[in-house]
């Protein structure tokens, strides 16, 4: 048990970019969409399937699809950010703000950074990684009696925490990649032959670091939200 809380405490995003040379074992990826399977899904849907990208010509065919920053994201994304670490492990919530560029940390210049409308490509997302998990969903199915099938969205969050707990224990770098579900998903469907009714939920950029980078992880001390038969009692 105590096993199992360390690797739930250790997975983490992998940012830093990944050895293109390096790739992940077949079998590895193989344990990790194994235990994706086993996830608890709404009503055992399973309501999700999953492409596997390690050929690098597709791979360099992906990281030419143009993306372009998303006003929302960067106006929301300020609200989570803390400028310093003292001011993170104070808060205990949302993500140091020095990895984003000087316009998003930056509330003067914030109206200036949503209008720059200057494209990027996938591959500044991608990094190298030598392996990508695409998830896709049936947009024509929904969790019974479940409004905007929130109950679907769920179970696919169920699928991506197995298989990120797995690849921790596989000591395989896993981040995800929510740019591929945004407006870019057009080129990525096209390209991958998606059907139409499918939709992409989230992708996985899987493969070794380059580096080992070191970033500040903060979470809230489990009195702070845990209640007792009522809320707002301590427990």
């Amino acid at each position: 048990m105590d096993d199992l809380l360390k690797i739930i405490q250790e997975r983490h995003s992998t940012r830093a970019p990944f050895d293109p040379q390096k790739q992940v074992p077949k079998s590895d990826v193989k344990t990790i969409i194994e235990a994706g399977r086993w996830a608890p899904t709404a009503h055992n849907m399973q309501n999700f399937e999953i492409i596997v990208i390690e050929n690098k010509k597709i791979l360099e065919q992906v990281g030419k699809i143009k993306t372009y920053p998303s006003p929302e994201f960067i106006r929301e994304n300020y609200e989570q950010l803390s400028m310093t670490e003292e001011e993170l492990l104070q808060k205990k919530v949302g993500i140091l703000g020095m990895g984003f560029p000087p316009a998003w940390r930056d509330k003067a210049q914030l109206e200036m950074a949503m209008m720059d409308t200057t494209p990027g490509t996938l591959d500044e997302t991608i990094k190298g990684s030598p392996t990508i998990l695409v998830v896709v969903y049936d947009t024509r199915k929904r969790a019974p009696a479940s409004e905007g099938d929130v109950l679907g969205t769920l179970s696919l969050g169920c699928l991506m925490e197995n298989m990120w707990l797995m690849a921790q224990k596989l000591g395989i770098g896993f981040q995800i990649m929510s740019v591929f579900s945004g407006p870019e998903q057009k080129d990525i469907k096209k390209m991958l032959k998606i059907p139409e009714y499918m939709a992409v939920s989230f992708a996985i950029r899987l493969g070794y670091p380059t580096v080992k980078s070191r970033y500040l992880r903060v979470r809230r001390d489990s009195e702070s939200f845990t209640y007792g038969n009522e809320y707002g009692k301590r427990w």
